[in-house]
């Protein structure tokens, strides 16, 4: 924050960080405020202050990897360093506390449907569950799963741009932002087309993207449109704050009724969903990354992708396997006889066909050898014919 924030008594004692801020709850706008007294929370990850000291030393470590990348003068040691530093960001806040708690808490409710049916006492059993989870699922928790996913992005490029329109970019309480242009409706970190980004000043962004499939980025940026597009996307992202260089900076975002409701829209759709049928219960878990709501112009897909329509683009791991591409053979291959709803197998009929074209673009981003693109008459007749069952959604 401190980037954002303008410096009284700097290199002294006394130096101070101030900086605005938009309330979501109450409509409340501030300036000059103390950076040091905004996001933060006494003991958060413990109480003993063993997790705080070691994400201190951390933080010494990043703020170098910043204040370089700002001054346009970082290392391949300073990318890594940031490169760490966007996963635990990812994970550190308190949004993802709220969000993994509500995800576990959805869960074992369903858990507990299906072993024991409707349950008479709900408030108990919600008492109970709302103590375990906050037991369970803890700052702590969260942190322990950083180091085994950090090497997820080790692929993705980084890329600093400049802001040179006169629109100021603004952040919020969760400011790194996970979208995926290829595959609007589904991001991870994992997958063909992932972009995250965030800015660390009102003048700089930094980006880790999927440079295999969008090329080289520009150097820097002087459309203003698309600087409020990134703003729309922190107001969108933010849980309970937004935060600016200056007041007015929030002119372009606060006042929409259209970001409002594309806000909501959000909220509503991080929620975990229960496939269920006779035999069992298939949870579908959500992260917090944000559909590609707003495109971004310098996020161009490559032509054969955008002939496909965006609901039937949907994404895969960028790492190669030969299950994965099997399983897309299954989809474009496998008979519609099991299929008696005449628009379900309509559209099914016709994702088989985009999910052909998908396919053969995947092919040349993966480098499949040809030894794998070969059908058998007999995996073919097995692609046909593999089972397929329909379970009902049901949101919670």
């Amino acid at each position: 924050m401190k980037y954002f924030g303008n410096i009284k008594n700097m290199g002294t004692k006394k130096e101070k960080a101030l900086i605005s801020f938009y309330q979501f709850k109450d409509n409340l706008l501030k300036k000059d405020i103390p950076t040091n007294s905004i996001c933060s929370e006494d003991y958060f990850y413990d109480q003993d202050g063993k997790i705080e000291n070691t994400l201190a030393n951390m933080e010494g470590r990043w703020n170098i990897a910043l204040k370089n990348t700002i001054n346009d003068n970082f290392t391949a040691d300073d990318v890594e360093s940031i490169r760490e530093f966007v996963i635990y960001q990812i994970i550190r806040t308190k949004a993802m506390l709220s969000h993994n708690r509500q995800m576990a808490t959805t869960m074992m409710k369903g858990i507990l449907k299906q072993k024991f049916g409707d349950i008479a006492d709900e408030d108990v059993v919600n008492e109970l569950l709302k103590n375990k989870i906050k037991n369970e699922i803890t700052p702590e928790f969260d942190l322990s799963v950083v180091k085994e996913t950090i090497p997820t992005i080790c692929d993705l490029e980084m890329k600093i741009v400049t802001n040179e329109a006169k629109m100021r970019l603004i952040t919020s309480d969760v400011p790194i932002i996970i979208i995926n242009p290829f595959s609007p409706y589904s991001a991870g970190l994992g997958s063909i087309g992932e972009v995250i980004f965030f800015p660390i000043s009102p003048w700089k962004m930094i980006f880790f993207y999927d440079a295999k499939l969008f090329g080289q980025l520009p150097d820097k940026i002087y459309d203003e449109s698309i600087i409020r597009i990134f703003n729309k996307y922190q107001f969108v992202s933010a849980d309970e704050r937004l935060l600016a260089k200056e007041i007015e900076d929030f002119n372009c975002v606060v006042k929409s009724e259209e970001l409002k409701s594309k806000r909501e829209q959000f909220q509503k759709i991080k929620e975990t969903n229960i496939i269920n049928d006779e035999e069992g219960t298939l949870f579908a878990a959500k992260s917090r990354s944000i559909p590609y709501y707003y495109s971004v112009p310098i996020f161009r897909l490559p032509k054969p992708l955008r002939k496909i329509p965006d609901n039937f683009r949907e994404t895969f791991p960028r790492e190669y396997s030969y299950d994965t591409r099997l399983a897309i053979l299954c989809r474009i291959y496998r008979k519609t006889d099991f299929i008696y709803d005449k628009k379900i197998k309509e559209h099914w009929e016709k994702q088989q066909v985009y999910t052909k074209k998908l396919l053969n673009f995947l092919d040349g981003y993966w480098n499949t050898s040809m030894e794998d693109r070969t059908i058998t008459p007999e995996l073919m007749k097995k692609l046909k014919t593999v089972p397929v069952k329909t379970f009902m959604n049901k949101q919670i």
